[in-house]
This record gives structure tokens, C-alpha cells and sequence, in this order.
């Protein structure tokens, strides 16, 4: 009854929870693990699951999980107890990092692991706008180079530069520039499409990554919401402060081909961007 009990605890946990043999089969997982199989494409086969063979597998799709495996099968011939461990890796079009735990016990004289899997991309995010970081930048834009490459499609990046944040940090304070950025960071949100994924790149800098899914035309249109700069206003009615941000975009593979050509070419038309709007 309470083995039974725990079973069923585990099915209401976020964390995706199974039990391999020494072999690395899933004898057992519970419904969070189930549910994240499915939309990963990696339900059980008839034959089995091997949770050793999904790992090999995923590492040929870019997931950093070489020495998760390796962990595993320390703990598995006894080497270690435990393991734990952070690894990056692509799912369901989007990057995520995730933590996992494994531990051994024996079942019937039998050693097994436990392995405990969480999603913890929030770590990934910028304190100060929510907005992913540019670790999380990094990674999604080589996961959508990688699938431009594969499938013959175009994808993009924008990138962001708040105009005048020092000037505002010395004249009304580190609060009001943390405001001005919170404020800048949800127009961004605002004018990228839902399947774009904006992020703060650190000090002043945003950046966007374009989706794979689009053609030449849906992508213009989505670089053309950011083309006449972000601009917004915070503080009081009587005396508002406008923020504002100069704009430059890079399409694969017209501009790059790799993620330091593309950064490259949008970092140059946003800094041209910016002292077009000086001048004006």
C-alpha cells in the first residue's frame, strides 16, 4: 500500500522521474516522464525502452548529454553513488537546460537507477527583465542555424541597443534605468512574433532569434515591426522619460552563414541605425 501510495506521488511531481536497470531499460517512470516522451517523439518501443540508446541518439541532435551518459553508467558499475549534472539541450524547437539527478538502489539483488530530470531554463533568464539571458541567446540561435541548414530555410536575428542608458543611470538612478529597461524588454516582447524568442544579451543589448518556420517574406515582415527603432515612455504624465532603442538585423544566409557572421552584420547595421538617429 504505501510502495503503491509513492508510485502515485510521483505522477503528481513536475520533475520527470524513471527507474533503469543495468542495462539502462526503463522498467519504470512515472506520467510527467511519459508526458514528455510523446512530445519529444520518444515513446516506448515494443521492444523496449533503452534510456542509454535515447542518450546516444539525442547527442546526435545536439544535446549536451555525453557526460550525463558517462554518470550513469558510473553509477550503474558502481563507480559512483550518484551523479548530478546540468546539460543543454533542444526540444519541442525551443533550447532548454536541464538538471538531473541519478542515484542507485537494488531491486530483487539487482542495481538499478533512479533518474530525476527538471526542466530549470528559468536559471537561464535575466534578473532584472525576466527575459531569457545570453546564454539561452547563444543556444537557441545555433539550434535555428541548425535546422535553417538542414532544411533549406532562412532564419534571423535583430538585435537591440538602448540608446542612452548610462545618461539615464547618471541623471535619475540605477532604479529608473532597471525601470527603462523592464519597460524596453516588454515592447520587444510586444512587437516579436509569439514563436520568436527575445532576450536580454546583457548591459543595454537585447537580441532576438528568428524561427525556422518562416520564409524570406514572413521574416522581412517580422524584422520590419523592429526597423523604425523601439521607443517607449515611463515616469510621470508631467514629466516622462522616453526610452528608446536603435535597431539592427541580420537574415541567414543572405547576411552569414555562421552565428558570429550574422551577430557581426547585426551588430554593424544596429550601430548604423543608432547614428542615423543622432543625426536626425
Amino acid at each position: 500500500m504505501i510502495q503503491n501510495l509513492k508510485l502515485d506521488f510521483a505522477d503528481y511531481l513536475v520533475a520527470e522521474i524513471a527507474v533503469v536497470d543495468s542495462t539502462g531499460a526503463v522498467v519504470h517512470c512515472n506520467r510527467k516522464w511519459e508526458e514528455t516522451a510523446e512530445i519529444g517523439g520518444l515513446l516506448p518501443k515494443q521492444s523496449g525502452w533503452s534510456y542509454i540508446a535515447e542518450c546516444e541518439a539525442a547527442i546526435g541532435r545536439g544535446c549536451d548529454v555525453a557526460e550525463v551518459l558517462a554518470g550513469l553508467r558510473a553509477v550503474l558499475q558502481g563507480e559512483l553513488p550518484s551523479y548530478i549534472a546540468t546539460y543543454a539541450c533542444p526540444f519541442n524547437g525551443l533550447y532548454h537546460w536541464f538538471q538531473v539527478v541519478i542515484s542507485t538502489f537494488e531491486i530483487g539483488g539487482a542495481r538499478h537507477a533512479i533518474l530525476m530530470h527538471v526542466d530549470v531554463s528559468a536559471m537561464q533568464r535575466d534578473p532584472v527583465t525576466g527575459l531569457p539571458n545570453r546564454a539561452m541567446f547563444d543556444a537557441q540561435l545555433q539550434l535555428a542555424l541548425s535546422l535553417a541548414q538542414e532544411t533549406n530555410r532562412r532564419t534571423g536575428i535583430i538585435i537591440l541597443d538602448m540608446n542612452n542608458l548610462k545618461l539615464l543611470n547618471d541623471k535619475h538612478g540605477h532604479d529608473v534605468g532597471d525601470e527603462a529597461l523592464r519597460w524596453l524588454a516588454a515592447e520587444i516582447k510586444k512587437k516579436a512574433f509569439p514563436d520568436c524568442v527575445a532576450t536580454r544579451i546583457g548591459g543595454d543589448e537585447f537580441g532576438v532569434v528568428l524561427p525556422v518556420n518562416y520564409d524570406t517574406l514572413t521574416a522581412r515582415r517580422i524584422c520590419a515591426h523592429f526597423e523604425t527603432g523601439i521607443g517607449c515612455s515611463i515616469g510621470s504624465a508631467q514629466q516622462p522619460i522616453f526610452v528608446s532603442a536603435s535597431v539592427g538585423i541580420a537574415i541567414y544566409p543572405d547576411d552569414g552563414m555562421t552565428s558570429g557572421d550574422l551577430f557581426r552584420a547585426a551588430d554593424k547595421a544596429m550601430y548604423a541605425h543608432k547614428r542615423g538617429a543622432a543625426v536626425a
